[in-house]
């Protein structure tokens, strides 16, 4: 058994037999996996997401079938960004027609199911398709913008050598949402993510997000 090198929040391992566990973390841990059990099995046939192998409330875990192909990160480090805003922006589009209401349970308001920490960092990418959209422990019921801006954060703060790459994320989206809209909803979950940090008494976590905001409040198209 193996810890998975993306893994970030949580303890996720991969397991004899192509299956990953995943052990949920931190504050509000079961819901976290509440919530993720019941978008991977609503959307099973609607969206990439990778099958539940089996679930344990008490701990909570899931362990899940890993999906075949490259993680999006690697990928853009292998100077392959274009590709990978190319299929994230097709994918948002595909997951931004389905129905809220095809998860139970989601709270939040909005026209459009969020995933919640969509971009390069919850993809695997094979043969030219996004074969898995993992780590839906965050999604709710939003806007169209959420997750389309934070794919643009992820890439800016993490990938600065693919920014170039962006327009095709937007353009594969479709979504036609500005740059002021974009670089407002950076900022807003920059914030949230502090004050998390915050509750949960991480105060090296909270820092990094201090920082984190600041960075993302300066920047500019």
């Amino acid at each position: 058994m193996s810890g998975l090198r993306h893994g970030y929040t949580n303890l996720t391992r991969r397991l004899p037999g192509a299956r990953v566990e995943k052990r949920y973390q931190g504050l509000g841990r079961a819901e976290r996996a509440d919530r993720e059990y019941a978008c991977l099995v609503s959307l099973a046939q609607r969206v990439p997401v990778p099958d539940v192998v089996e679930r344990d409330v008490a701990v909570p875990l899931l362990i899940i079938g890993e999906a075949p192909g490259t993680h999006g990160q690697d990928m853009i480090d292998a100077g392959r960004g274009a590709e990978v805003m190319r299929l994230l922006g097709s994918l948002l589009m595909d997951l931004q027609q389905v129905s809220p209401s095809t998860v139970p349970g989601l709270a939040g308001d909005g026209p459009v199911l969020v995933h919640g920490d969509f971009g390069p960092q919850n993809v695997l990418i094979e043969d030219n398709r996004i074969t898995a959209l993992v780590d839906w422990e965050f999604a709710h019921i939003g806007q169209p913008v959420e997750d389309l801006a934070w794919a643009e954060w992820i890439v800016r703060t993490h990938h600065p050598d693919a920014v170039d790459a962006l327009p095709e994320l937007l353009d594969a989206s479709r979504l036609g949402i500005d740059w002021s809209a974009r670089h407002r909803t950076m900022v807003a979950r920059c914030e949230e993510l502090m004050r998390m940090s915050e509750a949960a008494r991480s105060g090296d976590t909270a820092d990094l997000w201090r920082e984190r905001l600041r960075a993302t409040e300066q920047w500019n198209e």
